[in-house]
């Protein structure tokens, strides 16, 4: 095995960890009300201002010690595992593309890690301020950020799936 095989193999172990952990705490302690609603980063065609204030009204001091805590710093590693997953993938199937267009093709994980950070930290905000606290810029700031990372997240994975596609037809 490579030094490339064992590095992806050990960065798809701990993004796929994260992620299933991320996913598990967050339905266990951000999942909430009667209506079940999920955390502002899981819709992925956004929110809106009463959403927003609904969602933080049923959070709960609890909750939002949580998010801004322990969940934050999964929300923090998982953007950045999956984005380097996904440049490392890229990177292996583009091995007969120029290096400067391969280069430019890592826009499209780097979008979706820049997207989701970001998204993150206007949603941390809007944790701390809080149901009163938050408002319509803010609300709305935040939703295109998650709806833009699910934008570059999914033409990254449609590219993706096409490069692999095509180097399967072309070693079959």
């Amino acid at each position: 095995m490579t030094a490339y095989a064992r590095v992806f193999a050990l960065l798809s172990v701990a993004t796929g960890a994260v992620y299933v952990i991320s996913i598990w705490l967050g339905a266990q302690h951000l999942v909430v009300g009667s209506e079940k609603l999920w955390p502002f980063d899981q819709r992925p065609l956004g929110y809106g201002f009463f959403d927003a204030k609904t969602y933080l009204m049923l959070l709960k001091e609890e909750g939002s010690a949580f998010y801004l805590g322990p969940m934050r710093l999964l929300d923090t590693a998982f953007p950045i595992l999956l984005g380097f997953w996904m440049g490392m993938l890229w990177w292996g199937l583009t091995t007969r593309i120029h290096p400067w267009s391969r280069v430019i093709m890592l826009i499209a994980p780097a979008a979706f890690t820049m997207m989701d950070l970001c998204e993150n930290a206007l949603i941390a905000e809007m944790v701390r301020l809080g149901p009163e606290g938050i408002d319509r810029d803010l609300v709305v700031l935040a939703s295109s950020y998650t709806v833009s990372k699910y934008v570059t997240l999914l033409v990254a994975i449609l590219v993706l799936g096409g490069m692999a596609l095509q180097r399967s037809m072309r070693v079959g």
